[in-house]
């Protein structure tokens, strides 16, 4: 007997001292209810009993509680009112223990919960006095009245073991209650939902379009509420440099003093590339969110840190074609007046894209832009290591410095390029940054252009030139000779060769718009780019066209004139730009009956601006073949002219 009530003195004590030494959220629940003893052995009862629970817990994760249970229960006895007066009519048990219970909030307002309780427990009958264990498996659903309160109907399963351990209990049924709880937080907390941002690094002005959907950081929401808050929404804004506030993630529920995570995206706006200098941005979280079915809204000023706009890490070379925007007014400005320039002197048997490259880079060249490494950031060393933090200028900077690294000027060259309609990309190897220019045309076009593909780079079908931005003061013909001895030099090295189109990666790094906001008012001289030009020309004729047309006339020389060795003779000279080596070939082919060759002497003419002349040979072309399409469609346009 003493052992016994030794024991569940211990059991009180240490239950009340789990409580005041872990104290944390209490929760305090009193349960008042009926009780159905009719499980019970040994002994018989009535109906109906009354009982009632004291739970006292400790939350631990908010689902799991802990802590004592304390309870009193009052059991008729069957047909009490026969026994003696001096008779025990009711059968009164103090069970004490302690309680394990899981709680679930369904719905913002909703609770329910289940557990299970154990102890000692005291069954008094008249003067008797026992001790035994008991145990209890319960479940309920509360209202919530508000965070601290709430009321709900819970059931039970009561068993007290007093003759065996397991088995029939001597006292057990079913039991159900009216509960009412109470939360108690011996923390003070502030009432409201708090917000920090954590970044791995600053954020790169130059890829600020990126950040719409790849985070550049990390949102913490932290519940600092009296309870779970449920469909929160978290936002970022800035009063100056985002469009709008973007939402950086959506949260199903955030438990009281628990953190959850989103990811930190940005709708940023233009001015972002107003940082030329490294700095923070101030900004604002918003946390919108319900609390017990209430919608509410917490604002957190956070502090953005930011990379100066020129910066950029070479983790990925395709991040370049960001700096290339054909938006910028400078870039624009000087690209039409070279395009513009070369358009008038336009040689219509080449490849216009070839020519059109030759006017920007040689405009570059004149503009008396040098290549010059960046003593702090130099390219050699910089793009080779994706952890280094590299400074590259945009289009407008290279323009205005009169000076940039090789990358720089790369990326001016192709800018250029882009913004007149002509696509390109760019090979980093290790000491030089080679620009590909596309030709916009089929490897199978190659033999009407170039002698060979040992001066072209053919990838995937289309025709690149590539030209090297380190001689750039070399002029284009030599640029471009440089650069294909370089790309073999590093393939001979098994040195990395990795070739990047501006076109392709814009639709991972879109271009940064960002200029001086004026228009550049320095141009080369018109007639020093059309002689720089020409010399170039002039060599790519002689080197390109001037095997093929010693080997045409060596075919004249030994197998006799014909027609249609004349004819292709001629075709070489109007590929390469001779015109006047071109006529007296046609002549000659015409006067021996080739309507091609009148057709094409009437061309020429026309480009010429001798529409006369054109009227003459195409009607002799005509009067041979009256139907012939060539013709007709010629005459068309040369008496057009001429009534001009």
């Amino acid at each position: 007997m003493f052992n016994r009530r030794k024991a569940c003195i211990l059991v009180v004590l240490a239950a009340i001292s789990s409580n005041l030494l872990f104290s944390y959220e209490l929760t305090f629940k009193l349960t008042p209810g009926a009780f159905f003893p009719f499980v019970s052995g040994g002994q018989n009862f009535d109906t109906v009993g009354f009982n009632g629970f004291f739970d006292t817990g400790l939350n631990l994760n908010n689902v799991l509680n802990a802590g004592t249970e304390f309870g009193f229960f009052v059991v008729p006895k069957q047909n009490s009112s026969e026994l003696p007066e001096d008779a025990s009519k009711n059968i009164v048990m103090v069970p004490v223990g302690l309680h394990l219970e899981g709680n679930w909030f369904v719905k913002s307002r909703m609770e329910v919960s289940a557990g299970l309780a154990m102890g000692v427990g005291m069954a008094m009958n008249g003067r008797l006095t026992d001790y035994a264990p008991w145990a209890r498996a319960y479940g309920g659903a509360a209202f919530r009245i508000n965070p601290q309160w709430s009321v709900g109907l819970e059931a039970s399963f009561f068993a007290y073991q007093s003759h065996a351990l397991f088995g029939m209990p001597s006292i057990g049924g079913p039991s159900i209650g009216l509960s009412v709880k109470f939360k108690l937080d011996t923390e003070k907390i502030s009432g409201k939902v708090n917000a920090s941002i954590e970044q791995e690094e600053s954020l790169f002005p130059l890829m600020s379009k990126l950040y719409k959907e790849n985070p550049f950081g990390t949102v913490y929401v932290e519940n600092n509420e009296s309870a779970e808050i449920r469909n929160v929404k978290v936002y970022f804004r800035t009063e100056n440099f985002t469009a709008s506030d973007l939402l950086c993630g959506e949260i199903d529920s955030i438990n009281k003093r628990e953190t959850a995570e989103v990811p930190l995206v940005a709708d940023f706006n233009e001015r972002i590339m107003m940082f030329s200098e490294s700095g923070n941005i101030p900004g604002e979280i918003v946390v919108e969110y319900d609390l017990l079915g209430q919608r509410r809204t917490s604002v957190e000023s956070v502090v953005v840190s930011v990379y100066n706009r020129n910066q950029v890490r070479w983790y990925d070379p395709n991040v370049l074609a960001a700096y290339s925007s054909t938006t910028s007014q400078e870039v624009l400005d000087i690209a039409k007046y070279l395009v513009g320039v070369g358009r008038n002197q336009l040689r219509s048997g080449l490849n216009r894209n070839l020519q059109f490259a030759m006017y920007c880079y040689e405009g570059i060249r004149l503009l008396g832009i040098e290549c010059k490494p960046d003593n702090s950031t130099p390219y050699s060393t910089s793009h080779m290591d994706g952890e280094v933090l590299d400074y590259i200028q945009y289009p407008f900077q290279t323009l205005l410095y009169k000076s940039g690294d090789v990358d720089d000027i790369g990326i001016l060259f192709m800018t250029m390029l882009e913004a007149t309609g002509i696509h390109a990309g760019f090979i980093p190897l290790e000491n030089d940054f080679i620009v590909l220019i596309d030709l916009s045309m089929k490897a199978s076009q190659l033999g009407n252009y170039f002698d060979g593909k040992d001066r072209v780079v053919v990838m995937d079908g289309a025709v690149l030139v590539p030209v090297a931005m380190s001689t750039l003061r070399e002029g284009f013909v030599n640029s471009w000779y440089n650069a294909v001895e370089e790309i073999k030099q590093a393939a001979d090295n098994e040195e990395e060769i990795t070739y990047y189109s501006i076109l392709d990666a814009w639709e991972y790094y879109p271009p940064a718009s960002v200029s001086s906001g004026g228009n550049s008012t320095e141009k080369p001289l018109e007639d020093s780019l059309i002689t720089a030009v020409e010399t170039d020309m002039a060599r790519y004729v002689t080197t390109e066209f001037g095997p093929q047309i010693a080997a045409m006339q060596n075919q004249l020389a030994s197998k006799g004139i014909s027609v249609e060795l004349l004819n292709k003779l001629g075709l070489l000279y109007v590929r390469a730009g001779m015109y006047s080596s071109a006529v007296p070939v046609y002549e000659r082919s015409a006067a021996m009956g080739s309507v091609a060759a009148m057709n094409n002497l009437g061309n020429i003419a026309i480009l010429q601006k001798r529409y006369q002349e054109a009227r003459i040979w195409y009607e002799r072309a005509l009067n041979l073949e009256p139907n012939n399409s060539t013709a007709l469609r010629g005459l068309n346009q040369a008496l057009g002219y001429l009534e001009d």
